[in-house]
């Protein structure tokens, strides 16, 4: 997949293309509040979907113009197709209206790179371009699609109008373009200009990249640059040699709605609800010590703290009004492979009611355990019998939605990159 796309990307002749990866919280979901405390994150590929936003940036010649592709798999061969086309407005007021509607993150992006910078403004009136995007991690899965293309357009922006670490061109109220302020720029593009409620998490760690041990102190209330602390970002893979995680992902087809998930949790820490506090700082606690487990790449105990993961941020989704607490699509898929011999844990990543679950397995045993795992799903799918004595409580028509499951292998990548 990933050949076929810079294939295709490359025959546009473009002057720069940007990829920018897919990441999973290894202990969630403190997104939205996170600023109390500090998150062990990684940035992936997928190693066949390289689960990656792809945006490529050329001139033109009379109008700046957007164009979103589409890749899929027909008989054994991937096929990109256009999806839309249109032209891009260089007047604020206008591009603040394309704030909703399909290509929203798109234009939220421009225009918080206008608000923000004067130089970008001034460039972007005076010059013609075509922005394309491509992204094959699927839409609201948890993985961090929206903030991927977010990060892919603010660095590509960056990259082709000779922006990026570049202090000649800076006024003195502004700071420069690197990937710190661009994960803050993404955080503000998501919580600010397009109302969705968000944190710092996943624009630091698909900016940043690696296996990170990320420390967002000081950042609970979303100020302005430099007026609150950067996040303090230590990617631990290089540090500690880890060259892989045995992790297997599964997108469970549903989508979901992570900003209204984090809006409630959001709420309920800011109002100091005890029942959260207390499950925040047990996340916490567990975050750090998990640090010292994947040092020594004991994916047993690393395992065991995930299973804590989960029992409290299920009690606290079911403390503020989620009756399943992590989602029903979730706990199946979760309990079809959790009793596996070869499985340590099979915990949430993202906001939960849908969305995405991975599984950490004995690192020799990553393709027994997909294929186990792919094999259990679909008796349950196929299977009513099956599906019964397992949920019994559970609606049969659920089953229908879990046909568009999808299973991922994945490696540690950097973060956002021109290729």
């Amino acid at each position: 997949m990933l050949k076929r796309i810079l294939e295709f990307i490359n025959n546009l002749n473009p002057e720069i293309v940007i990829q920018a990866p897919s990441r999973i919280n290894l202990i969630n979901p403190l997104d939205a509040v996170e600023g109390d405390f500090w998150m062990p994150s990684v940035a992936i590929n997928g190693i066949n979907n390289p689960l990656s936003a792809f945006v490529y940036i050329k001139p033109r010649e009379n109008v700046s113009v957007i164009k979103s592709y589409s890749i899929y798999d027909k008989f054994g061969e991937f096929n990109i197709q256009i999806e839309h086309e249109e032209q891009i407005s260089k007047h604020k007021t206008k591009l603040e209206k394309k704030l909703i509607g399909e290509l929203k993150l798109i234009y939220a992006s421009l225009y918080r790179f206008i608000n923000t910078y004067s130089i970008f403004w001034e460039k972007f009136k005076s010059s013609n371009f075509e922005l394309g995007i491509l992204t094959t991690i699927p839409a609201q899965s948890g993985l961090g699609g929206s903030t991927a293309i977010i990060v892919a357009i603010l660095y590509g922006l960056s990259k082709y109008f000779n922006l990026y670490n570049n202090l000649k061109c800076l006024k003195e109220s502004e700071f420069p373009l690197n990937r710190d302020t661009i994960a803050e720029m993404a955080t503000k593009v998501e919580d600010h200009d397009l109302k969705i409620t968000a944190g710092y998490g996943d624009r630091y760690v698909i900016s940043r990249g690696g296996l990170s041990f990320c420390s967002y102190s000081g950042k609970l209330h979303h100020k302005k640059i430099s007026l609150e602390p950067l996040a303090i970002y230590d990617r631990i893979d290089t540090l500690y040699d880890i060259h892989s995680l045995p992790i297997i992902v599964c997108f469970s087809g549903v989508s979901h709605d992570s900003g209204k998930v984090h809006e409630i949790l959001r709420q309920r820490y800011l109002l100091e609800d005890p029942f959260v506090l207390n499950g925040y700082r047990d996340l916490a606690e567990i975050s750090w010590k998990s640090r010292f487990a994947i040092m020594k790449q004991d994916w047993k105990l690393l395992g065991d703290y995930f299973k804590e993961n989960t029992t409290i941020i299920d009690d606290i989704m079911k403390h503020v009004g989620f009756n399943h607490g992590i989602g029903l699509y979730n706990k199946i898929l979760i309990k079809l492979i959790e009793n596996h011999p070869d499985v340590f844990s099979v915990k949430l990543t993202g906001a939960g009611g849908g969305g995405s679950v991975f599984a950490l397995v004995k690192p020799d045993k990553i393709k027994e355990v997909l294929l186990d795992w792919e094999h259990n799903l679909n008796e349950i799918i196929d299977n009513e019998s099956t599906f019964l004595s397992l949920f019994p409580a559970y609606p049969l028509e659920i089953r229908q939605e879990l046909r568009k499951a999808q299973f991922f292998r994945i490696k540690i990548v950097s973060g956002v990159k021109k290729l």
